[in-house]
């Protein structure tokens, strides 16, 4: 098979006579990351497409041998990863393919996932469960300074019920972000923190560690 580079994805078009026919030219196996792609994001969409064709068989696997969890399209022309990757990692295609005249086409190819410098850990002040005061920020202490914290804010969502507005503000060594609320929390409110900074950029060659997903309440009274 012959590999065509582009951009985010590459295009694998099976060897074929120099007059293919109009049922077969549309053919292709198109891998999101491109095959031999460095520095992946462990987070980003994993998938493989087929056109004008359908997938017989597929696995992705890391360098342990262990299968990536995924999903097959009802039409099985797609096949997506639903679990988040490792870092630093390679992960190989494995499988075959059928084009629109029944001819099979393997598919073999790899790509690694970015290695960071520091991967950063974060804290929060609050525990699942927890009970505290109408005057309690939310904060997240970080294990190295945040040098992008837009990224950080963007990963966060912060669930109250009764709504209730609030605003971020940083530490002077960028390593804690706190979100208070513009006035006292309501009486008996209910707060979910919800994180999603795993393998999110915070700075040049630093990357998030993990998720957060806490809920709390604030005392009745």
């Amino acid at each position: 098979m012959a590999l065509l580079a582009g951009g985010c994805a590459s295009e694998v078009v099976p060897a074929r006579s120099a007059t293919p026919t109009a049922l077969t030219e549309g053919f292709r196996i198109v891998p999101e990351p491109a095959f031999n792609a460095s520095g992946v994001s462990p987070v980003q969409p994993i998938r493989i497409i087929v056109t004008d064709g359908t997938l017989l068989s597929i696995s992705l696997r890391n360098d342990e041998g262990a299968d990536v969890a995924g999903e097959l399209s009802d039409d099985q022309r797609q096949w997506v990863a639903t679990e988040p990757l490792g870092f630093d990692r390679r992960y190989t295609w494995s499988g075959t393919a059928f084009d629109a005249e029944g001819e099979r086409f393997p598919i073999e190819g790899s790509f690694r996932t970015v290695k960071p410098d520091t991967v950063v850990n974060v804290q929060p002040n609050v525990v699942d469960g927890g009970l505290y005061p109408r005057t309690a920020p939310i904060m997240l202490r970080f294990s190295a300074p945040v040098g992008d914290k837009a990224a950080v804010e963007d990963a966060v969502t912060i669930d109250v019920d009764p709504r209730t507005a609030g605003a971020w503000s940083w530490s002077d060594d960028d390593t804690v972000a706190t979100w208070r609320p513009e006035q006292r929390w309501e009486p008996d409110t209910t707060v979910r923190l919800l994180a999603d900074l795993y393998a999110v950029r915070l700075a040049e060659g630093h990357y998030g560690a993990s998720d957060v997903d806490i809920r709390f309440r604030i005392t009745p009274d």
